[in-house]
């Protein structure tokens, strides 16, 4: 009993561990190796290198004797096996079972069947990273991999260090607990992160139109308005746009159409700003109100250039809702960013002003500072 609770305790909060490393690593390791080496490395080999570090740890644990060959094995077979379902990579994943055969010279000594018995888990364990998309597209499946696996690896260990098959069986159950916990722990996290990036996703984007939202043009305004005042960027330029009587289509074809027309708009636009040569990104800042901001030292000529050439293309576009085909105008106020504007209201304010003045004289016009 001392054995399986030991074993438990040692393997239980070292997977725990183990697991929210490998997800930090995950998130955080491209960005800390380019803060500190200037390049980025990719994250599988990051993961190894992880991995390689830990179990040679535990081998040299080991090896000085501050840690039973129970305990020792049971941090090993779980790092393993866990990689072998979780990295992506085969030929990390062949690196680092590479790694870990190295380790373990002189291998009992030379003793030709434990060899033989430990080239054989690392092959079952390379098998099991070969087919891992498999293996874990059903719960029940994986499941039984981790029992069998399991299983398997600890009757190798029983023979190459002279366990007691009671013993064994023990530990072994006791291991095969301490993996689920760890995969539903894995799955936890991984939920976890996925609603993490929804919720990222819904506040940064408008939910009708899919393009950016307000609360992501305020952020990014207030980041490019900041490197303009340091000198670090060159000119950038925001652009406020406004479909021309756009309460027109609500009030006669109804609001759903409305939003078709919006919808219809945003993809447009997008698609055209997408093939321009400089920096240009959408914002869905009001109503029928959008926001473009262009970066990357776009000239003034360029910008009217721009917006004078989606005009034109605006006038063949046609879109289909509540029975009929509705075509649109817009109209648009152009500033840039200066030195001495301090705050984004002194910008917005600008190109809103420039905006009504478009309005005023007709609409279906850009005005510009």
């Amino acid at each position: 009993m001392e054995l399986f609770g030991n074993t438990f305790f040692w393997s239980f909060f070292f997977m725990i561990g183990f697991v929210a490393t490998l997800e930090l690593i995950e998130d955080l390791g491209n960005q800390v190796t380019i803060r500190l080496f200037h390049r980025k490395i990719e994250t599988v080999w990051l993961l190894v290198a992880y991995v390689v570090v830990v179990i040679l740890f535990v081998r040299v644990l080991r090896l000085f004797g501050t840690t039973y060959t129970w305990t020792a094995n049971a941090l090993r077979n779980g790092a393993l096996i866990y990689m072998s379902l979780k990295l992506h990579s085969h030929k990390g994943y062949a690196v680092l079972l590479g790694c870990v055969f190295l380790s373990f010279w002189p291998y009992w000594d030379w003793n030709m069947g434990a060899l033989a018995g430990f080239v054989g888990t690392l092959v079952l364990l390379y098998a099991l990273n070969y087919w891992q998309n498999w293996i874990r597209r059903n719960q029940l499946r994986l499941f039984a991999t981790l029992c069998v696996t399991s299983l398997i690896i600890w009757l190798f260990d029983m023979y190459s260090y002279g366990y007691e098959l009671g013993q064994t069986l023990s530990v072994t159950v006791c291991f095969i607990a301490v993996m689920v916990l760890a995969y539903l722990y894995d799955q936890l996290l991984a939920y976890r992160k996925r609603r993490e990036q929804e919720l990222t996703y819904d506040t940064q984007h408008d939910a009708l139109t899919g393009v950016h939202s307000r609360i992501k043009f305020n952020n990014d305004f207030s980041r490019y308005r900041q490197l303009v005042n340091d000198g670090k960027i060159p000119v950038v330029h925001l652009v406020m746009v406004d479909i021309d009587h756009f309460k027109r289509v609500n009030d006669t074809y109804g609001h759903l159409a409305g939003d078709a027309v919006l919808k219809a708009f945003a993809q447009d636009f997008t698609d055209y700003l997408d093939t321009m040569t400089f920096p240009a990104t959408l914002y869905r800042t009001g109503g029928e109100e959008f926001s473009v901001i262009l970066n990357g030292g776009t000239s003034n000529e360029q910008a009217s250039v721009m917006l004078a050439n989606y005009r034109k293309h605006l006038a063949n576009l046609k879109i289909n809702a509540a029975g009929a085909s509705i075509k649109l105008t817009i109209s648009a106020g152009v500033t840039q960013i200066a030195a001495a504007d301090h705050e984004n209201d002194q910008v917005i304010s600008r190109a809103d002003a420039n905006l009504y003045a478009a309005k005023r004289a007709g609409r279906d016009r850009v005005v510009s500072d």
